[in-house]
């Protein structure tokens, strides 16, 4: 293997007398510090690809940087601008690796080149008019160009002091360099932009040579001026892109790029069928030859028909004794299949005997193999045609598929099977792949699409379980599809035998489970789509068949819904969650959807997840009154209906959910346990538990006297009651802010402003510009501070763990003077300070100020994620132990005893997990609660470890009863951290702790309901946190950078990743169908609502998808107006139950909205377009209504928002 050394790497890729370098990627950044100077402070400086400096800075940033350097540099005849190209980390590569990095820095080197174009074109006055950000702006749009600048921002291409014309500079060489290195790719990078054809003419005029790529055979100048070495050319194939998904359709490279695949897919197809043929024809019967003394193929192709027929004689319907015949072949069947292909180990050989082996040509021997294989062969076409009358069409695939493999075994010699072989098993595969396909299909009710789309899917996935070595994932997803065929409306139930016995069997033992069968479905079409993910096709196929999927998924979920919807209606009646105004209507729809979805998600509906859901909802709870107490507030009516209404879904809450519940109902649910909330438990209970903390962290301490303690009676009140000073009095939240802000100047004066200012006055820093300081700073000072560096924390761990004296003298500060002086002065010493600076400094990048609040929530959300998870386990469990019409009496028996045991050991399961693990074991809950719980309970452990002990020794036997108390005992602590963060739920219930605070002057009017952003795909995120890039939020922006990274990776290492590209096309339609879902759910409902009114002149509206970018998500909303003409032929009725009918004009008004998030807030965009007009003003001011309460549940600031309607109309 060659190794390509760095003085080849530099010969090829670096050009001084073109003004190309290569430098560290340290050197540069402090070219740049000196360039830039003040600009730079507190700005990191990322891993640029290239650097464009001027000429005049270049040469004095050498003076300090490398004078060596700058001696043979100086008689050189630069250009105005010269590049600067970071050297990679490792030089020494095997040719391959060479290969691929010499081709990205011929990459970076074009795109550095057509910068240098840009600049010295705006340079010139004549020229560079229409060069600028503004030109930029007006084509591509403001929000286009501020994704520019976030995606060159985050991405490491641009520095954060740069202006927007400097951007714009970065924006052109990206783009052309993805033009010519990516085609197709640059609208998947800069997703919001939609004109690249504007943008190209608008680069053509600028006076850029840029021939079409894949079109034109010419290449740019640029391009060949920047190519390293001799003989490099550009790739032919064209990097994978994610076509499924919109972005980038506009761009002209990507049709190319999407026609030149379909042509090379039209060109490999026949050649693979010429192939096959080939290899059938050579497949022929006498197409080898046998040898002397051995069967000839014909013979053995006749026996093997012989053992096809036989096996596939079995009875319609066989009884028991045959049945268990059969499956004991089965088994017999894999035992001699792994028996018969393992080679054989002799014991003797083992033991290091000589071993005898009989001769090859023994006939006897090879006609008792080929007996044995015959009969293997039989039974497994026998157990195939067993599993298709039975209904199992995708076990009878795989039968076959072995049955095909132990055939071509037998004749190693053959390409394929002999033609009259092959005719009848290849028949009987095609049977069962269209008895798999129609009866799928009309299971569920699907199109003649949809039907094609099914047999080509089960012919596919059984032609590659056939291959030699079958397919795992193949197998995995058509026994899927088994399952969503074998599923029938109405077989499982459940036996009530305590009901039963109870009213003397007067009700029915049992319990139907209409909902089990769709729920099932949904799971297996759930694991099919991960099995698809697994299987090594193209990226069309993929997408083609996940689009069939997807409507398989749709046709059983409308069928779900049509069933489950009036009965969650129904318990949402009888629990009085019924709506009163326009709003809480809109309200009602969406708690009745998100119920559905937490049914479709999970297969099953918790007490806990209808707590949550109606705790973001405006549908919560009113404050509790006598006639509640007795029968139960909304939320226990809830349950007890639900628990009628969805047999098998519905899943009653635990009674400690339920009555910590209720008795948390005074304290959040009136008016004077919310102010005994507000005003005393709170403040006092939380300086409690924060004084606590800090006796807790101080007594880590050795050197801190045991006997202070922090935790005072006085200490406590003083702290409780300056909370409530600074919560909710005016001059006390002034008070707070101004001793805050003055605390944080004097810090920073005394920390960073007052030190800079003092170096920066004249006597100072004249001082500190004389070479003798410079020489001292260079040659003294720095090496003696780099030198102390790693010194100190290891002084530090001496002097404080192992108490090992050590005092500062003569042969420390010369110890950290050598150090300094190594890694300073010398060349390998700087090389790693360079990298180690580098790394640090990536590393700080990446942390942001929400670091720590984001830690948490992802922690909470990970735990409960975790514990939703195991309580899906369980629930497995439980819907395996469910009955089902078909299974047999030992099965019913076994069930029906396992039931009670199981659902006992479920309960106590479930317990010690939520109530005593989980808050252990969780970070956020542990700290500061469960710890003081510990505190707290450790005087009364005695007293209840003897109770436990009492009590469990009378039930149960001392070798359970002692190991359950002591788990008990130590888990307990986590009870305190259970009941805190439950009645934190609970308080989120209640309709009043929502409401907008009144001022003095409106004391007497009612608080509104405060509009809360409202909750977004399934992490619950809103759109703010969606939006905005951050440690724990930025879900939108990071899927686009996922795959932009994607993408680079594949062009890094020129090779594909189908996989990678189907994980970010897949996460970026969940977040659309999230941002759909929340559109249609919180806007068109409502104004589908408006459509009701008599007043209002709307008849139809309809949703498109939304479309998103890297900080932007567009909606298009088309609503039709009543027709003035009234023609016959646009009649549309309005909604399921209304009696009206108006006719719809055919000519829709589009609504546009454009959701941003700019940095700071959240910006919320209205235009339309059609005939407004048309909608008449009291219908608008229902719309402008509409629109102002989805602004606020997107996040946007009400108090400044403006809603710009029609002219005329506002």
């Amino acid at each position: 293997m060659s190794i390509v050394t760095a003085k080849a790497f530099r010969q090829q890729i670096m050009k001084p007398a073109e003004g190309l370098f290569l430098f560290h990627a340290r050197a540069i950044e402090r070219l740049i510090e000196g360039q830039l100077g003040e600009r730079l402070v507190g700005v990191t400086i990322p891993d640029l690809p290239y650097y464009l400096m001027p000429r005049a800075d270049f040469l004095l940033g050498l003076e300090t940087e490398n004078a060596e350097a700058l001696s043979v540099i100086e008689g050189l005849r630069l250009p105005e601008h010269v590049i600067l190209l970071p050297s990679p980390p490792n030089q020494r590569l095997e040719q391959r690796s060479f290969t691929r990095l010499r081709y990205d820095y011929w990459a970076r080197s074009f795109e550095a080149e057509v910068a240098r174009t840009w600049q010295d074109a705006r340079d010139c006055e004549e020229e560079g008019a229409g060069l600028n950000a503004g030109s930029l702006r007006a084509l591509i749009g403001h929000d286009a160009f501020a994704e520019v600048r976030e995606v060159l921002a985050h991405d490491g291409l641009i520095l954060p002091v740069w202006d927007d014309d400097l951007i714009c500079r970065s924006f052109v060489a990206f783009v052309v360099r993805l033009r010519y290195f990516a085609p197709g790719a640059r609208g998947f990078f800069f997703p919001a932009i939609q004109v690249w054809p504007r943008v190209d003419r608008w680069l053509s005029v600028a006076g850029l040579d840029l021939p079409r790529p894949l079109v034109d055979e010419r290449l740019p100048r640029l391009l060949l001026k920047s190519r390293p070495g001799s003989g490099a050319r550009l790739r032919d194939d064209v990097p994978l892109l994610p076509t499924a998904l919109p972005y980038g359709r506009s761009d002209p490279d990507l049709v190319e790029v999407l026609a030149r695949t379909a042509r090379a897919s039209a060109l490999t197809h026949p050649v693979h069928v010429a192939q096959a043929s080939k290899g059938r024809a050579r497949a022929q019967p006498g197409g080898t030859q046998a040898e002397p003394g051995s069967l000839t193929e014909e013979c053995l192709e006749q026996r093997l028909l012989d053992a096809f027929a036989h096996g596939s004689r079995l009875d319609l319907q066989p009884d028991w004794i045959e049945r268990l015949g059969d499956q004991l072949g089965i088994w017999w069947t894999r035992l001699l299949g792994v028996l018969r292909w393992v080679p054989p180990v002799l014991p003797w050989r083992l033991l290091g005997r000589r071993s005898r082996v009989a001769a090859a040509g023994n006939r006897l021997q090879r006609e008792a193999d080929l007996r044995a294989d015959i009969a293997l062969f039989e039974q497994t076409v026998s157990a195939a045609i067993r599993a298709q009358r039975g209904g199992y069409l995708a076990l009878a695939l795989r039968r076959l598929a072995a049955a095909r493999r132990l055939a071509r075994r037998l004749m190693p010699d053959a390409l394929a099977l002999p033609v009259a072989l092959e005719r009848v098993v290849a028949g009987r595969e095609t049977l069962v792949e269209t008895r798999f396909a129609e009866g799928l299909a009309e299971r569920w009710a699907v199109d003649t699409h949809s039907r094609t789309e099914l047999r080509a899917l089960i012919h596919r996935l059984a032609e590659d379980d056939r291959a030699r070595d079958g397919s795992p994932a193949a197998q995995g997803l058509l026994g899927c599809l088994e399952q969503l065929m074998r599923e029938g409306p109405t077989d499982y139930y459940r036996l009530r035998v305590g009901p039963w016995l109870l009213h003397l069997g007067r009700t029915q033992i049992r319990e139907l489970l209409p909902f089990q069968p769709m729920l099932k479905a949904l799971r297996a079409l759930e694991t099919s789509r991960a099995r698809l993910e697994e299987l090594f096709w193209p990226i069309t196929d993929l997408e083609r068949f996940s689009t069939l999927l997807r409507t398989l998924n749709r046709a059983i979920t409308d069928r779900l819904d049509t069933e489950l919807t009036p009965r969650l209606e129904q318990a949402m009646r009888e629990a009085d969650f019924i709506p009163r105004n326009h709003r809480e209507i809109v309200a009602a729809h969406k708690m009745k959807l998100e119920l559905l979805d937490v049914i479709k998600h999970r297969r099953h509906l918790k007490f806990t997840d209808v707590r949550d859901i109606v705790a973001r909802n405006i549908l919560r709870l009113p404050d509790p009154n006598w006639g509640e107490f007795f029968r139960g507030d909304r939320l226990r009516r809830f349950d007890r209906t639900a628990q009628r209404a969805l047999p098998g879904v519905y899943r009653p809450g635990e009674i400690y959910i339920k009555g910590l519940q209720q008795l948390g109902a005074p304290l959040f649910g009136t008016p004077l346990g919310r102010d005994l909330l507000r005003y005393l438990f709170l403040p006092f209970g939380g300086a409690y538990l924060v004084l606590k903390s800090m006796d807790l962290l101080m007594a880590l301490f050795p050197f801190i006297d045991k006997r202070f303690y922090l935790t005072e009676p006085t200490s406590v009140i003083l702290i409780g009651s300056l909370i409530n000073l600074i919560a909710y009095t005016g001059i006390g939240r002034h008070l707070a802010e101004a001793v805050t802000f003055g605390g944080w100047r004097v810090l920073r004066f005394l920390a960073w402003d007052g030190p800079r200012e003092l170096i920066r006055w004249w006597p100072i820093a004249g001082l500190l510009s004389t070479g003798l300081m410079r020489g001292l700073g260079r040659n003294l000072i720095q090496p003696l501070l780099i030198g102390i560096l790693p010194l100190v924390p290891i002084i530090a761990l001496a002097v404080l763990v192992d108490e090992v004296p050590i005092e500062p003298g003569l042969w420390l500060f010369g110890l950290a003077f050598a150090l300094g002086t190594l890694a300073r002065n010398t060349p390998a010493g700087r090389r790693f300070l360079d990298n180690l600076s580098t790394r640090i400094a990536a590393y700080l990048q990446r942390i942001n100020q929400a670091l720590f609040i984001g830690l948490i929530q992802q922690l909470l959300f990970f735990f409960k994620e975790v514990t939703r998870r195991f309580s899906q386990v369980l629930h497995r469990v439980d819907e395996g132990l469910t009955h089902h019409l078909s299974e047999r009496w030992s099965s019913l028996a076994v069930k029906t005893l396992l039931s009670p045991l199981w659902r006992l050991s479920e309960a106590l399961i479930q317990f010690y997990v939520t109530v005593l693990v989980e808050p252990q074991v969780n970070p956020v809950k542990h700290f500061p609660i469960v710890t003081i719980g510990h505190k707290l309970l450790l005087p009364f452990l005695p007293a209840i470890t003897t109770a436990f002990v009492e009590v469990t020794e009378s039930v149960l036997p001392k070798v359970i009863a002692y190991p359950l108390v002591t788990l008990t005992i130590v888990l307990l602590p986590g009870l305190f951290g259970f009941l805190v963060w439950e009645l934190k739920e609970n308080w989120k219930l209640y309709e009043a702790n929502h409401r907008e605070p009144l001022g003095s002057s409106d004391a007497e009017q009612t608080p509104a309901i405060a509009v809360e952003p409202a909750s977004v795909g399934a992490h619950a995120e809103t759109m703010r946190r969606l939006m905005c890039r951050g440690f724990h939020s930025g879900t939108l922006p990071k899927r686009f950078d996922r795959l932009r990274k994607v993408i680079r990776e594949q062009l890094r290492d020129d090779n594909a990743y189908p996989k990678h590209l189907r994980r970010c096309q897949r996460q970026l339609e969940e977040v659309e169908h999230a941002i759909g879902v929340f559109v249609d759910r919180e806007f068109s409902f409502a104004l589908r609502e408006r459509c009701r009114n008599p007043d209002c002149t709307l008849t139809r509206i309809e949703t498109n998808t939304p479309r998103l970018a890297t900080e932007l998500v567009e909606i298009s909303v088309a609503i039709y107006p009543r027709s003035a003409d009234g023609d016959p032929n646009t009649e549309v009725q309005v909604g399921a139950d209304s009696q009206r009918q108006d006719h719809a004009d055919s000519n829709a008004v589009m609504l546009g909205i454009r959701i941003t998030f700019d940095g700071r807030r959240m910006r919320f965009e209205t235009d339309f377009s059609g005939a407004p007009e048309r909608i008449g003003p009291r219908c608008w001011a229902m719309v402008s209504d509409d629109l102002r309460l989805f602004a606020g549940r997107a996040g946007a600031d009400l108090r400044a928002l403006e809603i710009e309607l029609p002219v005329g109309l506002q």
